[in-house]
């Protein structure tokens, strides 16, 4: 274990001036909720410090922000000037767009708010903001944090209200208002993009990543808990348990079963206008028993949007659309309903007076109507007893065709006032037979039969490419993705065709020109389509959230967010194809040949390094390859040659076999394991147009490498004679080659079309990389060859060619002088070896005859 000290080093205390050890306690440390195990150059962590105060004289700000390794400290709120005055507020949250590269601030001046974005550049805010800060429009807000959704771009500002943002903080819509209670904390799960907000009273609401709706799922009853979303999804409330101090106690939140119970209905007669027999409209009227004119009545808002209207058990509707009447006397807002089950009209049971005629008339008051109940012509001479009811009042009276009218107020039995829903469509002194109108029952005096609640799930979400959640994709430069998304109705009233069921939003539309395509398929599903490309040669990331605008909250899937990275992906990576395919089993353990029996890998030496410009005996590489440490140094004759030279994989180890090398490892062309290579590829001299070839892998895709993936071509150890030829030279190439010519130590190749040759012998370690500019990621391969049966290497070659040279020339010189000056040299060496054998032949006779005489 480390020692205590170790940890000391790695922490820091801040020195904030004018703050005491006090004011720390009730200070908010705010960050960022994202993982940045895979972090990019441009991705630094922040932090920031909010002290609950005021700015006092000796401070000089109230909150302070840091950066990785969080040594240095600047406060949030950058000060201008403005007609020579300071500019300043206090600053209750502080967050980065990772996104957007800027910061988030969320301000109070006084009994205002704001939020303000800053451009950062070197960890610096800019003085000016991004754009023009927004106010929040109501005054009563009061903000208590910030939070950015883990994994989209989606900003929600909370207090007694909460405040929602899709485009960074340039503009925001009302999400939730409260009475007398107050978010204190959020909570968001990335599986589901479920958001929860949490008041101080215990209350939890919900709602998902990028709608513009919620609802209430319940009230703690535990003093002191904390939420927690699994991988799964599911929500989860951990309370103390009351039994065990030692132990935590974890409660499921069934939140489709809590949400299926919340009624977001209020106290206000609705009146029932049909368009069609699939649509019509519901305007909220003023509640008939509102004492107080200035009391604030509840309206319907986008809260309401997409979420289903029941009367009792008969009837139900999906609200589609939202409308306020901020001028009408008497009506407040309206909805448009997508019929799901007819609404109940009232029987002769409920209302009576429905079986007589109806006639219409004006009143003093151009905004009421009469309405008269007679008896039928068959009847007219009897006594009526079906009559108005006080019952009747707050309930909607429907004419097909014409406006329908709210009654406000029974006259008599047979007189009725009416508010008109429309008073241009009004049939004055008409008369409607029973059975042609009807009465509807949308009113609270009655005791409120219709409530709001969270639709069921009727769209099918489906990414056709069968991406995860939360995906990541990483795009190069001159790249682009595409991605299809797919919406089915399940258990619509009608079809739907003609309305968008889907939007995106882009996180940083800067960094992404996005192309879409929508259309409805045969089967009736709803499809988008849309590709992404890189602007620009800028590295950053941008989330894109899909979003089905009309699920509902039960919805598993109702908002698809996923995470584009311009820069360099883990799976990309270049690779060098080999003229000869050889597997790797005959690599490692075989010896193959070609159909000459030529063999195709040649055993490298132990310890070998290639040779130097110096020569074969004299290698000046720090490369080894077949290392050995127990064995001797290869060619270790020259003081250059014993200074040279450094194991790798090897380094500080007793023998080969604790170097640990992989099959992997002895199979790699990668300078980084030559200490692992055993066997290389054997070529025999001289090596002429050797095609180069190299493959970019992309995911689970292989593509040639071509321009303008321009490359440069570098011997590792530094050999010499060897030179690249058949290069494609192209304009643009040349242009580039002529633009890097100061930046790059090696010539500029386009890789079509590329050939090698090499004129000397033993081995030759090749790197071709990409050049920078053209790709986020370093593009690079190396490929061995070794050169087999070369002539002899200098000095041997060029002494064995100047001896033959000289004998050769002196054997001509000779002939030459034979010729001019006539000798025949072949007569001289017959004559003289015929005098010879002459000599021989008479001494033998002559001793033969004495031996003769003798005897």
């Amino acid at each position: 274990m480390e020692p205590l000290e170790h940890f000391r080093e790695k922490f820091t205390k801040p020195t904030f001036c004018g703050f005491e050890s006090d004011d720390y306690f009730s200070a908010d440390t705010w960050y960022n909720v994202q993982c940045l195990a895979n972090q990019e150059s441009y991705e630094v962590d922040y932090i920031s410090l909010s002290f609950k105060q005021d700015k006092t004289l000796s401070q000089v700000s109230t909150c302070f922000y840091s950066y990785d390794p969080f040594k240095e400290w600047y406060s949030c709120l950058p000060y201008r000037t403005q007609d020579t005055k300071k500019f300043s507020g206090r600053v209750l949250a502080f967050l980065i767009d990772y996104q957007q590269d800027t910061a988030v601030a969320l301000i109070t001046i006084q009994n205002k708010a704001k939020v303000s974005v800053y451009k950062i550049t070197d960890h610096k805010l800019h003085t000016r903001t991004k754009f023009p800060s927004f106010w929040f429009p109501d005054t009563t807000f009061f903000p208590t944090g910030m939070f950015f959704h883990p994994n989209s771009h989606f900003l929600y500002a909370y207090g007694n209200q909460v405040w929602f943002s899709d485009d960074g903080g340039n503009t925001f819509v009302l999400l939730l208002s409260l009475k007398n209670e107050i978010v204190v904390n959020m909570n968001a799960g990335v599986y589901s993009q479920s958001v929860t907000f949490v008041t101080h009273q215990g209350s939890i609401f919900y709602t998902k990543a990028g709608f513009e709706r919620y609802a209430k799922l319940a009230t703690s009853q535990h003093n002191v808990f904390t939420l927690y979303f699994d991988h799964l999804g599911d929500l989860h409330l951990i309370v103390l348990n009351e039994s065990d101090p030692d132990s935590v106690g974890i409660h499921q939140l069934d939140f489709i079963s809590l949400l299926q119970e919340t009624d977001l209905g209020f106290d206000n007669p609705l009146v029932v206008q049909y368009i069609t027999e699939e649509q019509v409209i519901l305007f909220q009227h003023i509640a008939l028993n509102n004492s107080s004119s200035d009391r604030q009545e509840p309206r319907f808002t986008h809260v309401h949007k997409d979420q289903i209207l029941k009367q009792g058990s008969v009837g139900s509707g999906v609200i589609i659309n939202i409308f306020q009447h901020d001028h009408h006397p008497y009506y407040l807002s309206s909805i448009i309903l997508d019929i799901l089950t007819k609404f109940h009209i009232e029987s002769e049971e409920d209302s009576p007076c429905a079986v007589n005629v109806l006639t219409i008339f004006k009143e003093s008051d151009s905004n009421i109507v009469r309405l008269q109940i007679s008896k039928s012509e068959e009847g007219k001479n009897s006594s009526i007893s079906n009559i108005f009811r006080q019952s009747d009042i707050e309930k909607s009276v429907v004419i097909p065709g014409y406006s329908s009218f709210l009654i406000i107020d029974i006259e008599d039995d047979l007189n009725a006032l009416a508010h008109p829903t429309m008073p241009n469509q009004v049939p004055f002194n008409k008369s409607f037979q029973p059975y042609t109108w009807f009465l509807y029952d949308f009113g609270t005096k009655n005791q409120r039969k219709w409530k709001i609640k969270v639709d069921d799930c009727r769209y099918r979400i489906q990414e056709v490419s069968d991406l995860p959640k939360n995906a990541i994709k990483y795009m190069d430069l001159g790249e682009m993705n595409t991605f299809t998304f797919r919406v089915t109705p399940v258990d619509i009233g009608f079809p739907v065709f003609h309305i968008p069921l889907m939007k995106l939003v882009v996180g940083n539309p800067s960094l992404f020109e996005v192309k879409t395509k929508e259309y409805w398929d045969d089967t009736d599903s709803y499809i988008i389509e849309f590709s992404v490309t890189s602007k620009f040669n800028k590295q950053g990331k941008s989330s894109v959230a899909v979003i089905l605008t009309r699920a509902s909250l039960i919805c598993d899937i109702s908002t698809f967010v996923i995470t584009l990275k311009t820069a360099c992906s883990y799976g990309k990576s270049m690779h060098y194809i080999s003229p000869v395919l050889i597997s790797p089993e005959n690599w490692l353990h075989g010896d193959p040949k070609d159909d000459h029996g030529f063999k195709l890998l040649t055993q490298l030496p132990v310890n070998y390094r290639p040779p130097s410009v110096l020569g074969i005996a004299v290698p000046l590489t720090d490369n080894f390859y077949n290392a050995d440490p127990s064995k001797p140094r290869m060619r270790d004759y020259f003081e250059k040659s014993k200074t040279s030279g450094t194991y790798k994989k090897c380094a500080n180890k007793s023998s080969r076999a604790k170097c640990n090398c992989t099959d992997n490892e002895k199979l790699s062309f990668s300078v980084a394991f030559s200490d692992c290579k055993e066997k290389a590829l054997r070529m025999k001299y001289p090596v002429r147009k050797l095609p180069i070839h190299f493959v970019i892998k992309s995911k689970s895709t292989y593509n040639h490498l071509k321009s303008p993936y321009f490359v440069t071509i570098t011997e590792v150890n530094q050999r010499t004679n060897w030179e690249v030829a058949g290069s494609n030279a192209t304009p643009s190439m040349l242009k580039m080659r002529a633009y890097l010519k100061g930046k790059l130590n090696a010539t500029l190749y386009n890789p079509d079309a590329l050939t090698l040759n090499i004129y000397g012998s033993e081995l030759f370690h090749f790197r071709v990389s990409v050049i920078p500019g053209v790709s986020f990621c370093n593009l690079f391969d190396e490929f061995q060859i070794y050169v087999d049966d070369a002539p002899l290497a200098f000095p041997g070659q060029y002494l064995t060619i100047s001896l033959t040279a000289v004998l050769i020339g002196g054997i001509i010189f000779v002939t030459f002088m034979v010729q001019v000056y006539d000798v025949n040299i072949w007569k001289k060496i017959k004559s003289r070896s015929w005098r010879k054998n002459k000599i021989g032949a008479s001494e033998t006779r002559t001793t033969d005859t004495d031996n003769s005489a003798s005897s």
